[in-house]
């Protein structure tokens, strides 16, 4: 322990000479103080020298330091692998054992030494001591990245990692256990490395939407393993009919892809299911990977999108280019001028800047036919003409501009947004947008906010509302030209734009008449991820309630059915009906209001993808990269008991001690201030009851 303080502790010598005639000269010249016993003289001045020495100590700011050193145990991580290509072996039915025999020796070796984590990785990254290899997926640089990440600076002793070295989902590990810097993996590997005989369909290629009548492409990846010189068929069906076949012909070379396209005609509108097949040969090791069902949405029209506005600008391209990817939607660029108010209806019309050469023909027309329309309202726009759009009421009559950025509103629940799309939204730049309060007219979802620098302001830039003749969405500033640009040099693309754009234009392009139930429901799935959905209930006034219960009802193509509500989100319902098999699925949402049944229904698929199933052999290189540039270990899982010897006899696997310093303040002594209570106390007492006052 050391001391320090503000001032010298030289002056500690004062202080106490200080106390001591302080003292004297307080009492020197009192009557009473001189009648009394020598004992209650030196009682007195001792009481008082005290409280006045510790007073002067305290304004001296005396800090005291101790030096703790603390001890801390090396981690042994346990990382295994619990993905379904883990059982395609010969030696599968041990794994369970002989992890449970590792996991039963790590703690018994090393139970003292090391401070001890297991974690599972598959389709997800866990805490878990059980494992029962049902992933459907192989993420290994997720796992390994994680660790790197949870334990960033900590004492790190060792990774034991269990894996057949199999990944399908993410990149290769041992550049995520680059991270891991100084820490040795040990890695156990499982399975057989040796190529099997076998073939599969190692991948289907086709458009997810189709239109009726027209003839699309299946493109079917087949990969070969040791089936040298042989012959088979590939095959696609549908509804138990074979729709085309083809004689795949293998080379002389042991390890070979060979690539067969089908060309099909969508004859049938809705969800079609077809089967790719490639026939058995014998001695094959995994049947499993010989079929492959892919679902195609045939839809017998688009959806007619008509751009208007006086000149072309940027903002019209980029959003253009955003729906562009969407296959169900037939967009075209019309001027304000040469707009045919006699043509074929479009069902959205997307009006940039309607300031500028503003026809009320055009307004009339949208709202007569009850045509959605989303406003693009840049700083051309007066408040006199937004007013007649019956969007929004501008504050500020002057021709004045500023720009304003975007902020996500974290209660909007009309649709869904990626965390990618919501995080990049915070990078996007300003848009120009007419300077004043911006206050929506009719009842809106607004999914952005204006933000001037670190400010969220509570004027809308980005919302949805909807009045008696129709939905509407208004983005108001003009520039989102820029965000495309900005997406794509933080990410690379344009994914993020791009959702924000198609699923505001999908919400505006569903049918929604008057008073009702309204369900948003995606049409494709895959069965590693959760099925969600979303629904809003309108009142005559066309707001969004959540009186009414809405009940829901999930079936698969055995008429297996899947009860469930939705639950509450703000004025709208959310539902998770969790992970599903693959299939096909019908629903219906039903609810009751004011004695009245409203129900929504539909269809949707589940995509069965079977990534684990394409590998026939382990790849144990990866295991032994890892082991090499970490200094680790290679071996095979039933040797596990000379890699954990090897660890407990590693030199560079210790504990660390780490010094650590407290800093007290004689002022933050409570018992101080109690001692100076008490000294005052027994000094005001004894003057009291020797007669003083």
């Amino acid at each position: 322990m050391s001391i320090n303080a503000d001032y010298s502790l030289w002056f500690i010598l004062p202080c106490l000479l200080l106390s001591y005639f302080g003292t004297a000269y307080f009492y020197a010249k009192n009557e009473w103080f001189n009648q009394q016993t020598k004992p209650i003289k030196y009682i007195l001045k001792g009481l008082r020298i005290s409280v006045l020495f510790v007073l002067f100590l305290l304004l001296i700011g005396i800090i005291f330091q101790q030096t703790f050193y603390r001890t801390e145990k090396p981690l042994l991580i346990t990382l295994v692998d619990n993905s379904s290509s883990m059982l395609s072996y010969k030696d599968s039915a041990q794994i369970g054992k002989q992890i449970s025999a590792l996991q039963g020796k790590i703690k018994e070796k090393f139970k003292d030494k090391f401070e001890l984590v297991t974690y599972s990785i598959g389709s997800d990254f866990k805490a878990s001591e059980k494992f029962n290899f049902s992933g459907q997926t192989s993420d290994l640089e997720k796992g390994v990245n994680t660790i790197a990440t949870n334990y960033f600076n900590r004492n790190v002793g060792g990774l034991i990692f269990v894996s057949d070295g199999n990944y399908n989902v993410g990149g290769n590990p041992i550049y995520a256990a680059e991270k891991l810097n100084l820490t040795p993996i040990f890695t156990l590997g499982i399975g057989d490395t040796v190529p099997k005989k076998d073939h599969f369909i190692r991948n289907t290629v086709y458009n997810d939407v189709v239109f009726l009548k027209n003839k699309f492409p299946i493109e079917v990846d087949i990969e070969a393993n040791r089936l040298q010189n042989k012959t088979t068929k590939l095959s696609l069906w549908q509804n138990g009919k074979m729709l085309d076949a083809s004689t795949i012909n293998y080379s002389s070379e042991k390890h070979q892809f060979l690539q067969h396209t089908f060309l099909v005609e969508a004859s049938t509108p809705g969800f079609q299911v077809y089967k790719v097949k490639i026939d058995v040969i014998d001695g094959e090791s995994n049947l499993k990977n010989n079929e492959q069902t892919i679902y195609v949405e045939v839809v017998d029209s688009r959806s007619n999108v008509i751009f208007l506005s006086s000149a072309p600008h940027p903002d019209i391209a980029a959003i253009k280019s955003a729906m562009d990817k969407n296959e169900t939607i037939e967009s075209k660029y019309v001027s304000t001028k040469a707009f045919n108010l006699s043509a074929k209806k479009p069902d959205l019309v997307i009006w940039h800047e309607p300031g500028v050469q503003f026809d009320e023909k055009i307004l009339l027309y949208l709202t007569d036919n009850h045509i959605p329309v989303l406003y693009v309202l840049g700083p051309n726009t007066s408040g006199a003409i937004s007013n007649k759009l019956n969007t929004v009421a501008l504050s500020n009559s002057k021709n004045q501009s500023d720009d304003v950025l975007a902020e996500y509103n974290w209660a909007f629940s009309t649709f869904e947004l990626s965390e990618s799309c919501k995080q990049a939204i915070d990078y996007f730049p300003p848009l120009k947008a007419r300077f004043g309060a911006v206050r929506p007219i009719n009842s809106t979802d607004i999914l952005l906010f204006q933000r001037i620098g670190s400010v969220t302001k509570t004027d809308p830039l980005l919302f949805f509302g909807k009045n008696e003749q129709q939905n509407y969405g208004v983005l108001y500033g003009e520039g989102c030209w820029k965000w495309k640009l900005n997406d794509f040099i933080r990410s690379g693309s344009h994914d993020n734009f791009n959702e924000l754009i198609n699923k505001s234009i999908n919400y505006l392009l569903i049918k929604r008449q008057g008073e009702g139930l309204s369900v948003s429901f995606p049409k494709r799935y895959t069965k590693n991820e959760p099925v969600i959905v979303s629904a809003s209930f309108y009142n005559a006034s066309l707001e969004p309630i959540s009186t009414p219960i809405i009940a829901m009802l999930i079936k698969n193509e055995k008429g297996v059915a899947y009860k469930s509500q939705f639950a509450i989100s703000g004025t709208n319902y959310k539902l998770n009906a969790g992970k599903l098999p693959a299939g096909r699925y019908t629903w219906i949402a039903s609810t009751n209001f004011k004695g009245k049944l409203y129900s929504k229904s539909g269809y949707f698929i589940i995509d069965d993808i079977q990534l684990e199933q394409n590998n026939s052999s382990a790849n144990h290189t990866v295991l032994k990269q890892l082991a090499i540039q970490s200094n680790g270990k290679y071996r095979f899982l039933k040797d596990y008991e000379k890699s954990l010897n090897e660890i407990a006899l590693r030199d560079d696997i210790t504990a660390i001690q780490y010094e650590e310093k407290k800093f007290l303040s004689l002022i933050d002594l409570k018992w101080l201030f109690g001692l100076l209570i008490v000294l005052l106390a027994l000094d005001w007492f004894t003057r009291r009851f020797m007669g003083s006052y």
